[in-house]
């Protein structure tokens, strides 16, 4: 019985065999690519999703990081800085005041020995540049303080809050914003005024007292003088400053007597129960005095006491106007002028020229920038 086919049969499939093998094989690869390739889109396509997520997410980090930073900036320019400028012009005012020394020599005309008057125009003399350089350092740190305050407490709020990367959150805490000690933080603004403005006073005086040993009261002197002589004042009290020992006029040296201190003034007894978070505060004003001995801070705290010294003479020559002859006046009939420069330099915030002077420089701005992306910095 003949097998119709069955020969040729395996005739072609002997002969096309390893074809059919190799075109199942090729189809078989080119399918598992396919799906190599279609998973491997996919994960791109994740990854890309997840990439503009969180460039999303990062933008609106920044924005609040931004919005963050101008609600602590109104904080110190509307609250902080006006009530501690009043109180250290109260308390400059009241330690520098010379209007006794001045109707001793009105009233004591004909009285006072030559000796008693000599005695009482030197300490006129070095009482005004005492009092309106003493207000030039302390308004012009001071001004620089607050700011620096409230850069460390912005960027401690802003990662205490970033924790939970939460826009609803972000804003509950920050009007929580006298919470954890942060509100007793921002109240050492007080200090240089409640305690530091006396002894700050009392060095200045030494400074005051060894520049003008030498300046005699009938000897004539310029506006560049005065500029040269109180800026001369300046570096002196600066050199009896023993490393940064100046920063303890501004910075509460321990914060666990500081947070005493404040019990016992709030409620006139020392209670325990007011104590501030003084281990919050410790950290925050350790913070602090690493930014104020920083060398950037010394360079902007340089610059900006020499502007502020610059406006001060300006405005004594314009006080003085064609009075002044080109040897200038003598030393005796600008004191009175001196001593009142102090008032202009002490004004409340939103008009003092010079305040909104330091914070327009843009050697200030830039310092601060950088200390609130990446404080501290280095000493």
């Amino acid at each position: 019985m003949f097998q119709l086919g069955s020969a040729p049969g395996k005739g072609f499939w002997a002969r096309h065999r390893w074809k059919m093998l190799l075109s199942l094989g090729v189809a078989g690869a080119g399918y598992a690519a396919y799906r190599f390739y279609d998973a491997h889109h996919k994960q791109l396509v994740r990854v890309e999703q997840r990439a503009q997520e969180e460039r999303a997410a990062d933008e609106i980090i920044k924005n609040q990081l931004q919005a963050h930073f101008e609600k602590v900036q109104r904080i110190a320019d509307t609250t902080t800085l006006p009530f501690a400028m009043h109180y250290l012009r109260s308390r400059v005012m009241e330690e520098l005041d010379i209007s006794h020394l001045t109707e001793r020599l009105l009233q004591g005309k004909g009285e006072l020995t030559p000796e008693e008057k000599y005695e009482t125009w030197e300490k006129i003399k070095i009482l005004s540049f005492t009092r309106t350089v003493s207000s030039m350092w302390a308004m012009t740190l001071l001004s620089l303080y607050v700011r620096v305050q409230v850069t460390i407490l912005g960027r401690h709020l802003y990662l205490d809050f970033a924790r939970g990367t939460d826009g609803a959150q972000l804003q509950a805490e920050s009007d929580a914003f006298s919470a954890n000690g942060h509100k007793d933080f921002l109240g050492t603004a007080d200090y240089l005024a409640t305690y530091g403005i006396t002894a700050l006073i009392r060095q200045m005086q030494h400074a005051a007292t060894e520049i003008l040993k030498e300046k005699q009261l009938k000897d004539p002197m310029s506006m560049e003088q005065v500029l040269q002589t109180m800026l001369k004042i300046s570096e002196q009290f600066m050199s009896l400053c023993e490393g940064n020992s100046w920063i303890n006029f501004l910075v509460p040296e321990n914060a666990n007597r500081y947070a005493q201190l404040m019990a016992v003034s709030s409620s006139g007894f020392d209670d325990s129960s007011l104590l501030m978070d003084a281990g919050k505060l410790d950290q925050l004003m350790t913070e602090t005095r690493i930014v104020l001995a920083s060398d950037d801070f010394r360079n902007i705290m340089d610059m900006s006491l020499r502007k502020v010294a610059d406006l001060v003479t300006e405005d004594l020559g314009a006080q003085v106007g064609t009075a002044l002859p080109p040897s200038g006046l003598p030393l005796a009939k600008l004191l009175a002028r001196v001593a009142q420069l102090s008032s202009t330099l002490l004004e409340e915030p939103s008009k003092n020229k010079h305040i909104q002077t330091i914070r327009s420089m843009p050697e200030v701005g830039l310092f601060y920038t950088f200390l609130y992306a990446n404080m501290p910095p280095q000493t």
